[in-house]
């Protein structure tokens, strides 16, 4: 009887810790050090590739405005970062960072202005004076 209760635990747990797994969601927060940056180049009207911002490694950065459906960027960024069914609901805007594909961090950032969704390479995205968010030609 215990060798049968292990046996059906041991078949059971992994399918409980794929479906925990695919119910948690991560909490954007905030990043001082990128915070202070961009109002630096907002104080000075200058500009910076985003990767020079930022104090960690990632490859592409997706971006979305308040109030985007939370399945448009779990779909975009291929990972559960809000809650499914939910809506975006930060003051500014909300910045994903992926490498290789997985989601490395999720930042709250002050407003900038960019297109929504997948930005450029990481080498491409340019801060442009504090206030927006490009991908040079």
């Amino acid at each position: 009887m215990r060798r049968r209760t292990m046996l059906a635990a041991a078949l059971f747990l992994p399918v409980l810790a794929a479906c925990d797994k695919e119910s948690q969601t991560m909490t954007p927060q905030s990043d001082k050090d990128l915070d202070a940056k961009l109002a630096e180049l907002r104080e000075s009207g200058g500009s910076a590739p985003l990767r020079t911002l930022t104090s960690f490694d990632w490859d592409a950065v997706y971006c979305y405005y308040e109030g985007a459906p939370a399945d448009e960027v779990n779909r975009d960024v291929g990972a559960t970062v809000l809650k499914p069914g939910s809506r975006l609901m930060v003051s500014g805007a909300l910045a994903v960072f992926t490498k290789g594909g997985t989601v490395t961090k999720a930042v709250v950032i002050p407003e900038l202005t960019f297109t929504p969704g997948r930005q450029a390479a990481g080498t491409g995205v340019v801060v442009e004076k504090g206030m927006s968010l490009v991908n040079p030609s």
